[in-house]
């Protein structure tokens, strides 16, 4: 088949959980199929990784993202929910409008931020949906204090949070209809999107790792533990902070020797300041998370806002790091609370779960094997992406030969 993949983000290098999804697809498809990759570059080192992500697929094209100076003569621009617009430019507009004539045979849609190219497509469209927007908006109109939080990098008060929230369920619940198939990462999300939405068809492709590259970790004499993100996700922002002013104290007044790195993508300068204590390592942008995860002996998840699930938590048990989450974190995965994970809400509870599992080897032992038999047995990506590309050929051969019948009537 012929395929476009058209994302909102570089889907390279797989330093975050989406980019991780999106090139393990890209690597899956790009073996198997004439796949095109669209792009937004925001950078010229972003704009720089076509080679890289072209040499997994037939063809990569990066988009120079207008950033600040968007357009504001698109019809009905005005009328779409600003994360809508700030996808819907000019350039990205024209580079598909000029590569539709390759007459794709389906086009993977990335996020609800490129849906509204879905127009220039009528081909069979798949709408990949890594969380429901919607809510995680929902979730920032309803902070205490929002408007004292930077989000997206500007402070905004509730009213804002929760228009952009109430805009972007009427643009999903308008949207989502034309895609005869939809993608969800959990089966929360797809029930979420089934209430909604009842034409087409939603399935669940979980997330997955790819535990052949990934080696056990061991490091039993480490004292440090991990919380790894993409840190300017103000979901993993508010995490660290919690985590740090909330949940370490209690840990440090039992166990004065055990460290924390938070590790991730552009940590803002209120993760960095966490570092003023020096049992706290703030490392920004690390090439490899596996050689800091190396240094460490668990993960904690401490996620009290977000949506889809957790490709952090499969990491971390395909390392062999036990993991304590919240209920939040780990929400979506088939995981088990002390079989192969610790679940805990309370800041307390949480922190005596790190230390149980610091105290306790055979407890420890316990969640590294089960939580690396979790993911071997259960999250591979070979297996859920074959399962999408035999969705994704049945939708196209429908289409197709709805279009012939089309045709043919047409001609008689």
């Amino acid at each position: 088949m012929k395929i476009l993949m058209a994302s909102p983000y570089p889907p390279y290098p797989p330093n975050n959980g989406g980019r991780t999804r999106q090139w393990e697809l890209i690597q899956y498809f790009g073996q198997r199929h004439d796949l095109t990759v669209v792009y937004n570059a925001f950078t010229e080192e972003e704009y720089g990784r076509q080679k890289s992500i072209g040499d997994c697929c037939e063809k990569a094209i990066a988009v120079k993202h207008p950033q600040k100076h968007l357009s504001s003569d698109l019809p009905d621009l005005q009328k779409l929910p600003w994360p809508i617009r700030t996808f819907r430019t000019r350039e990205m507009l024209k580079t598909l409008e000029e590569i539709k004539s390759v007459n794709f045979d389906a086009a993977i849609i990335e996020y609800i931020f490129m849906s509204s190219y879905r127009e220039l497509f009528p081909v069979c469209s798949l709408l990949h949906e890594h969380n429901i927007e919607s809510n995680i908006f929902k979730q920032y109109a309803e902070i205490s204090n929002v408007s004292e939080e930077t989000i997206f990098g500007m402070k905004k008060d509730r009213t804002f949070w929760k228009a952009t929230w109430m805009l972007m369920a009427e643009y999903e619940n308008n949207m989502w209809p034309t895609f005869p198939l939809r993608i969800t990462v959990s089966e929360n999300d797809k029930q979420a999107m089934d209430r909604r939405c009842s034409s087409g068809r939603t399935i669940v492709i979980d997330n997955g790792v790819n535990t052949q590259t990934v080696n056990l970790i061991q490091n039993v004499n480490s004292r440090k533990i991990l919380f790894m993100g993409t840190m300017d996700y103000y979901p993993n922002t508010d995490a660290a902070s919690f985590l740090v002013k909330s949940v370490m104290p209690f840990i440090w007044t039992k166990n004065p020797g055990i460290s924390l790195c938070i590790a991730g993508l552009n940590p803002p300068q209120s993760v960095t300041d966490l570092a003023s204590d020096p049992r706290v390592e703030v490392i920004a942008n690390p090439v490899d998370m596996r050689e800091v995860a190396a240094m460490c002996c668990l993960t904690v998840v401490p996620l009290r806002l977000g949506g889809g699930t957790r490709i952090k938590i499969l990491d971390s048990m395909a390392m062999g790091l036990p993991v304590v989450s919240t209920s939040l974190g780990c929400e979506g995965l088939t995981v088990s609370d002390g079989i192969n994970i610790l679940i805990r809400d309370d800041p307390g509870q949480f922190a005596d779960a790190v230390l149980q599992i610091f105290s306790d080897d055979i407890l420890k032992k316990t969640l590294r094997v089960n939580g690396r038999r979790l993911v071997e047995e259960g999250y591979d990506w070979g297996p859920a992406f074959r399962r999408l590309e035999r969705e994704l050929l049945q939708v196209a051969e429908k289409i197709r030969g709805q279009k012939s019948k089309s045709d043919g009537e047409w001609g008689d």
